[in-house]
């Protein structure tokens, strides 16, 4: 049975995940369905100029960047509210923003049901169904269409989610002041997951989920990203990201 989140899970969504629900408050808005069926060429275009480029693979790149934040809201759910978030391209959207001369979309859903673990007969049950429903039928379709509309590598696409993800569970679940008993168990299902439902040989959890490495430029251990996402292209300092595997002189 579908329930949906209480106001205090919404609450928590929309000021930390980028989420928002209803109806659209911007007019630069389109569906993940419309973006991944007939809409992929014209709205990068529209990203290109948002983030003031020329090259279509670079507004890919961002783009997946900024749609981390599904994976973030999805799973945040699934591990902290054992609520898993009904994911249908056709009533998730992308609403443009613009904050500090920044783009930063925020996720909306036009409609919120969520499905409790209790509704499985186990858990790892219910985690592949999310998880099937989110890479599966989301981002594997999404990332496959924008990889050939902006020649650009499902690599970088993949590694630009998978960085969000573990980004949730080591820095910001941990922080919280909620019980999340399966956290680990959660975590540890997404690097196991069968790679299919990412339409690769490979999982691209596991694939990217190095050790971190000193960095002597931040004086901390980090850990490398395996592409670089072109973030530098998009600010005119040609700024990199502190894990930028560009600029990070490993020791």
């Amino acid at each position: 049975m579908m329930g949906t989140l209480t106001k205090q899970e919404f609450r928590f969504l929309e000021e930390s995940c980028r989420f928002v629900a209803g109806e659209a408050q911007v007019e630069d808005t389109i569906s993940l369905g419309s973006l991944m069926e007939n809409g992929t060429k014209s709205y990068l275009e529209k990203v290109q100029h948002a983030l003031g480029t020329e090259e279509m693979d670079v507004a890919a790149s961002l783009l997946m960047k900024r749609l981390g934040f599904l994976a973030v809201n999805c799973l945040l759910s699934m591990t902290v509210f054992n609520k898993t978030l009904k994911v249908d391209p056709s009533t998730i959207w992308i609403d443009s923003y613009v904050e500090n001369d920044i783009w930063l979309p925020k996720l909306r859903y036009t409609e919120v049901q969520a499905l409790e673990a209790t509704t499985f007969e186990n858990r790892e049950a219910w985690r592949q169904h999310h998880f099937l429903e989110l890479f599966g039928g989301i981002f594997t379709p999404l990332i496959n269409r924008m990889a050939k509309v902006a020649q650009v590598s499902r690599q970088t696409l993949w590694e630009n989610i998978m960085l969000y993800v573990y980004w949730m569970y080591e820095s910001i679940v941990p922080k919280l002041e909620m019980d999340a008993p399966y956290q680990e168990e959660d975590f540890n299902s997404i690097l196991k997951a069968d790679p299919s439902i990412f339409g690769l040989r490979r999982n691209p959890a596991a694939t990217f989920y190095k050790p971190k490495t000193f960095v002597e430029k931040h004086q901390a251990e980090i850990r490398v990203r395996t592409t670089c996402c072109y973030y530098y292209k998009t600010n005119s300092e040609g700024s990199r990201c502190s894990t930028c595997p560009l600029d990070c002189n490993v020791k």
